[in-house]
């Protein structure tokens, strides 16, 4: 499977796990944790879905590694890679051409075996590159569309009073950027648009002084959160993970929390009658449907009856959290973390075989010389060696030392000559030792197995024979 792949699935798979958590654990936190924690908690889900970042061992990083490590031979490995990795034949090279002829047929077999995955990867990658871009492109297209079709219809606002209210708002919040104002009838509701030249639009109708000022700070506040850059970032996860369905359901969390947690920052310095008179502006704006509405090109005063009704029992329950509450969200917040780097994902190697946790995880083999990685070792750490034709050499490969065992010219006694000689080498460890007689058990194995082979038994036949 293609190393690009691999890590985009892994990175669906822990972000799915992470957003199932959070979702499982919603009930326990939903009513009291603050709404503003419950909207930027889900930046570490979008997050998990986007940045390959890993420990070196994770849940989901381990189960896509297990792709890599699969026995040669098994049907897991016929089914991932066609073929069976196997080391090289041991076929004693001749100077004769005509018998080198039925070796270079079976290197052409080997090669068209391995094109046919290839081609797999390559298609799987287009589509999901082609949807993904046009998903993407189409965003985009819609959200300039929207701009452009409510500017068209926009009127300047000059009424001076509305203009000293709106920079009261922005005083109140410690905005310096300038806010434009303009009114449309073709809207039914306030909304905000831009990202570094915000606008506040307002509909045609007309607005008392109080509904104004809770209309302006609630625009504003979704400015001063970033809120459009937010909602971007999750389209860009929907975009990358378009065939994961559970990148919607993180989209749809995200905009009802962004509601929430912007009527939260702004009741906040609110007494109850003022409140009660914040929930009466929600309701008027929700009378009449806006038919103009684009919750991905926009941040509205109101998304729905459903959500509304959640909004203002949140408004009429609201309570500052207490210092002990507030130690506790902390807490959280370091656990869910923490399960951000512990589901993982699956980290490509970039080519680098390496050695952990007393396995062998990869042996490069090159014209006979098997190279056994240990202690860390890398592709780069192994020294160069080479072997005469039809022997066999293990080179145990450390991070800063390696060891030579061989060479041995006879594939029938190939343990015994391996186990005598590791015998008497004061340089190897029982651990090391074990690694170097495992490895010539897979080759002798392997060997073994390629001797049933009908093509080298054809090839044994015309050396030998």
């Amino acid at each position: 499977m293609n190393e690009f792949l691999k890590i985009l699935l892994s990175l669906s798979v822990s972000g799915t796990l992470l957003l199932l958590l959070f979702l499982g654990l919603k009930p326990l936190y939903k009513n009291r944790f603050s709404r503003r924690w419950q909207y930027y908690i889900w930046i570490v889900v979008a997050l998990r879905f986007l940045l390959p970042i890993t420990f070196n061992t994770t849940i989901v990083g381990s189960l896509f590694e297990k792709f890599d490590t699969v026995p040669a031979g098994s049907p897991l490995a016929e089914t991932a890679n066609e073929i069976p990795a196997s080391p090289s034949i041991f076929v004693p090279a001749d100077a004769g051409n005509s018998k080198a002829e039925p070796i270079q047929a079976n290197r052409d077999m080997t090669a068209a075996a391995l094109l046919k995955p290839f081609n797999i990867s390559a298609c799987l990658f287009f589509i999901w590159s082609a949807l993904a871009l046009v998903l993407f492109v189409r965003k985009i297209t819609v959200y300039q569309g929207f701009v452009h079709y409510i500017k068209t219809g926009n009127t300047e606002v000059s009424d001076i009073k509305i203009l000293n209210l709106l920079s009261d708002c922005e005083e109140k919040l410690n905005i310096r950027t300038r806010v434009e104002l303009s009114c449309n009838p073709l809207i039914a509701s306030p909304i905000m648009i831009g990202f570094f030249r915000p606008g506040i639009i307002l509909p045609v109708r007309e607005l008392e002084d109080k509904e104004l000022s809770y209309i302006f700070m609630h625009e504003l506040t979704h400015y001063r959160q970033g809120d459009m850059f937010y909602k971007w970032l999750i389209q860009i996860v929907v975009c990358a993970h378009w065939f994961n369905p559970f990148v919607y359901l993180l989209e749809k969390e995200v905009n009802k929390s962004c509601e929430l947690s912007c009527d939260e920052k702004v009741i906040s310095v609110l007494d109850d009658q003022e409140k009660r008179e914040y929930g009466d502006t929600l309701i008027s704006f929700l009378k009449s449907d806006n038919p103009c509405k684009s919750s991905l090109a926009s941040v509205t005063l109101t998304e729905g009856a459903k959500q509304l009704k959640e909004r203002l029992g949140a408004i009429m329950k609201f309570r500052k959290k207490s210092k002990m509450m507030i130690a506790i969200t902390a807490i959280f917040t370091v656990a869910f973390c923490v399960c951000f780097f512990v589901t993982g994902a699956y980290a490509a190697s970039n080519g680098m075989k390496t050695w952990k946790n007393s396995e062998i995880l990869n042996e490069l083999t090159e014209d006979g010389v098997y190279y056994i990685f240990c202690d860390g070792a890398e592709e780069d750490d192994k020294p160069l060696s080479s072997v005469s034709a039809g022997s066999i050499k293990l080179v145990l490969v450390r991070k800063d030392s390696y060891t030579s065992i061989g060479p041995f010219d006879n594939m029938g006694t190939l343990m015994e000559d391996v186990a005598k000689q590791c015998e008497y080498m004061d340089t190897l460890t029982q651990e090391e030792t074990e690694l170097v007689m495992e490895a010539a058990a897979d080759i002798c194995g392997n060997a073994e197995s390629d001797s049933k082979n009908p093509v080298f038994e054809m090839e044994l036949d015309k050396n030998y024979f």
